[in-house]
């Protein structure tokens, strides 16, 4: 089996709880930590002056040295530029696939796009784990809506996968219990609760999680609170065996 670490971060586009934009202190905690698969929420890509218009992914991609692949929940074009919003996903190992899933409902346009970025990732040995990253709506009834569509490509899969995000909900809630019935959440595996993921400075609730299939086993799961002002969310780290 690959023993693997595997860490969800909304990086609220590099924006920590001193008001400033920084994506060094946020590389920094990464390389510390040295996961072999991260996914972070909230990325910009030339999207907004809030980031300085920078694009966050591919400075991200250069920094940490790994492969990486981008799903946009928003993208808009101004001029020549193409400006996007969304999920990244980094990896020590290769990706050789990625496809990114619009998560929008008919008929319910309010609110922003969500999206989910399903990847290929190759263990080696022929051996293939699926990752999907996501940021769910934290309006109720689009989050069922979205969950459902989440779960559907899940129940497709027969190999092993990975669920990550900030999915805006709690443990036991219906879109807890919905993914819940076809993958295992990591912290309520091996604590029997919830690890508080946000706000960062004095986390009270978790919205952060990692689901596994099961045969993926799960053997740590964390959070990670040495910097707790390089984002309004906490990390969340497991250790697995896949």
């Amino acid at each position: 089996m690959t023993e693997l670490k595997i860490m969800i971060y909304n990086m609220h586009h590099g924006k920590g709880m001193d008001g400033q934009p920084n994506l060094e202190r946020i590389a920094k905690l990464v390389k510390e930590i040295d996961p072999d698969i991260i996914g972070f929420n909230e990325v910009d890509r030339f999207f907004h002056k809030r980031s300085g218009f920078k694009d966050q992914f591919s400075w991200f991609c250069g920094e940490l040295g790994l492969n990486c692949a981008f799903g946009a929940a928003i993208t808009r074009k101004k001029g020549d530029t193409i400006r996007e919003y969304g999920n990244a996903l980094f990896s020590r190992f290769p990706i050789v696939s990625h496809t990114n899933h619009g998560l929008r409902a008919r008929r319910l346009t309010i609110s922003e796009p969500r999206s989910v970025l399903e990847a290929g990732i190759d263990l080696g040995g022929k051996q293939l784990l699926k990752v999907f990253l996501s940021h769910l709506s934290f309006i109720p009834i689009l989050r069922r809506i979205q969950t459902e569509l989440v779960v559907q490509r899940l129940e497709a899969e027969s190999g092993p996968s990975v669920l990550m995000g900030d999915f805006n909900m709690i443990p036991g809630s219906g879109s807890w219990n919905k993914i819940t019935r076809v993958l295992n959440d990591v912290t309520h595996q091996l604590h029997g609760r919830p690890l508080s993921t946000f706000p960062s400075v004095h986390p009270v609730t978790q919205k952060d999680y990692i689901f596994t299939s099961p045969q993926i086993v799960i053997r740590n799961a964390e959070t990670i609170d040495r910097d707790r002002r390089a984002s309004d969310h906490l990390p969340l780290l497991t250790k697995v065996s896949v």
